[in-house]
């Protein structure tokens, strides 16, 4: 089983003041950390750097036996807008595939000079099991949300996923693992984009009624989204309902089985047709 986190570090519209978000947020990783014991977090958006090495602390500290480390994009140096992974190197072996994402970068480029130009706001990481040797393509996506309009953030995201599949040919995961922020209607974005076929699906789901963000009517926008071989333990990720004046987002957190005898070939040779396990609007 794989089990994980992802938070949106942004602070939306808040009055609060980083430090004093940064504590609060602490507090939450620490009783998430404590409770649910995520094998990998996942993280976006504008948080400094030093808070992020918190995270990673907390985590630690939190989880008995663990350790661990952060591999991280940053989009923007000035907000230190980033996408993260926060991995547990006790459980995992972290395998280099920087040449690889940027050979399949290079080559999506030949026909198509601006494929996916913000390459920035994905961060890929292969992790490998150090019990069972399953390999894991994991990823963390921000998508854009500002002077863009829907479709061409929609192409945006049909590249990531593009991207996705591009390295997974190159590094044969047994399975691959997103966390992420779409700003976007994914669930239109289905319905749109039906009769293709992706390496991953969008595990759609619907805020709880008691969420602040579902009281004021605002869009999900956070999301997993896995390959074929993963089965998730439930059928809607676990939606922590956080002030939106300390998180902007609800961190999702959500586990997952695979069957020990899966092969490589579940990622790469059958993708999945863009189909959700929630069709509610």
């Amino acid at each position: 089983m794989i089990s994980a986190l992802c938070i949106n570090l942004g602070k939306g519209k808040t009055e609060l003041h980083e430090p004093e978000r940064s504590s609060k947020i602490d507090d939450f990783v620490q009783n998430v950390a404590s409770e649910y014991k995520p094998d990998i977090v996942f993280s976006q958006d504008a948080y400094a750097t030093k808070h992020l090495e918190k995270i990673t602390t907390n985590l630690s500290n939190n989880i008995e036996g663990s350790r661990f480390v952060l591999k991280k994009n940053v989009i923007n140096e000035n907000t230190k807008d980033h996408v993260g992974i926060f991995l547990n190197e006790k459980i995992y072996l972290i395998i280099d595939i920087e040449n690889e994402c940027r050979k399949v970068l290079e080559n999506k480029r030949v026909d198509n000079a601006d494929f996916f130009n913000e390459d920035k706001r994905a961060v890929l990481v292969l992790a490998k099991t150090i019990i069972g040797g399953q390999k894991f393509l994991l990823s963390s996506f921000h998508a854009k949300k500002n002077k863009i309009n829907d479709p061409q953030r929609e192409k945006h995201i049909i590249e990531f996923f593009s991207y996705l599949e591009g390295v997974a040919e190159r590094v044969k995961p047994d399975h691959i693992l997103v966390g992420s922020d779409t700003n976007h209607r994914m669930k239109l974005f289905e319905r749109r984009t039906k009769t293709k076929i992706f390496c991953v699906k969008v595990l759609l789901y619907d805020y709880p009624e008691n969420c602040e963000r579902k009281i004021t009517e605002r869009n999900v926008y956070d999301f997993f989204m896995i390959s074929p071989g993963l089965i998730p333990t439930s059928a809607d990720p676990a939606v922590f309902n956080v002030d939106t004046a300390i998180l902007d987002h609800h961190p999702l957190f959500m586990s997952f089985e695979y069957p020990v005898s899966n092969t490589t070939s579940n990622t790469t040779s059958n993708t999945t047709r863009n189909t959700s396990s929630n069709t509610s609007n």
